[in-house]
């Protein structure tokens, strides 16, 4: 059964139906992020479903949650500057959940981001109290 968030002011809008919700996830880190399409800064859930629904080259889309999430790029994914057209990777110091520090590529997220991406190349994967899944049925 899949899980259907509560009723909210936004659902009474948008039904649930037109979205399945797939809490806790987010595009996996080791991603190349090609099939990200657009992003936003600082928006509200109900604004990236307006987007979502109103452009049909939208498939889904991640609404960061969280504070901030920090997705590093894995050394062993290579990255191409030249295939980041939304600007989406920076180069940091930055602290894994465990405690240990590195720098290097990684892309960073605030409360209230959204990507928004095509279905080809969905790789989704954990993120714990950090982001959620809209996936248009």
């Amino acid at each position: 059964m899949d899980y259907i968030p509560p009723k909210t002011e936004i659902h009474e809008k948008i039904s649930v139906n037109e979205f399945k919700f797939q809490p806790n996830t987010a595009q996996y880190k080791g991603s190349d992020y090609s099939n990200a399409m657009r992003v936003e800064r600082g928006i509200t859930l109900k604004e990236a479903f307006l987007i979502a629904k109103s452009d049909p080259s939208i498939d889904y889309f991640v609404f960061v949650k969280g504070a901030q999430m920090v997705l590093e790029v894995p050394p062993e994914v290579t990255f191409d500057p030249m295939n980041d057209p939304l600007g989406l990777v920076t180069y940091n110091n930055y602290i894994y959940d465990a405690g240990g520090s590195n720098f290097g590529a990684c892309r960073i997220f605030h409360h209230g981001d959204v990507v928004f991406f095509k279905n080809e190349g969905m790789w989704l994967g954990s993120a714990p109290g950090l982001a959620d899944t809209y996936v248009k049925e």
